[in-house]
């Protein structure tokens, strides 16, 4: 896991081309005057999501995880906490979905809150469970940029 600010993002080009192609998105597309919705960069290799929503109390959301993606969750405006937690000795209420790369866990009774506000990113990789979307001290409307990273092939 990785938690910086978006003017530092150019240090994590060195994960791989597809997290370069999405830094340098962020930095040149303009990508929060888009509309909410799902837009491909390379197919299902490389694709982002831009979301609006309101955040929610904890006991509204879920940890989840994912196997083939890794995440680059960017906080455009508004602030969010994210869960965060490995995987490993979770209880998955939810199996692993391989259409949608996703499973979820219940809440353990411990995990890092990850205070995130506008201009926040956090790199997250198939062994951390996340939990985002969650207030941090009321409802929030938050736009996020979710790039979907493929790490393989």
């Amino acid at each position: 896991m990785v938690l910086d600010r978006v003017e530092n993002a150019a240090l994590y080009a060195a994960l791989g081309k597809r997290f370069a192609q999405s830094f340098d998105l962020l930095k040149t597309g303009n990508l929060g005057s888009k509309e909410a919705g799902t837009y491909e960069v390379d197919g299902k290799k490389l694709y982002y999501m831009v979301q609006r929503y309101t955040t929610k109390p904890t006991a509204e959301r879920r940890f989840e995880a994912h196997r083939k993606y890794a995440d680059i969750q960017v906080v455009l405006s508004g602030r969010e906490v994210m869960g965060y937690r490995q995987v490993r000795g979770l209880e998955m209420t939810t199996p692993y979905d391989e259409a949608k790369d996703i499973m979820f866990f219940s809440t353990p009774s411990e995990y890092t809150e990850l205070k995130m506000g506008a201009g926040e990113f956090v790199v997250l990789f198939p062994d951390d469970a996340h939990m985002p979307q969650v207030q941090w001290t009321g409802p929030a409307q938050v736009v996020k940029i979710v790039f979907k990273v493929l790490l393989e092939g």
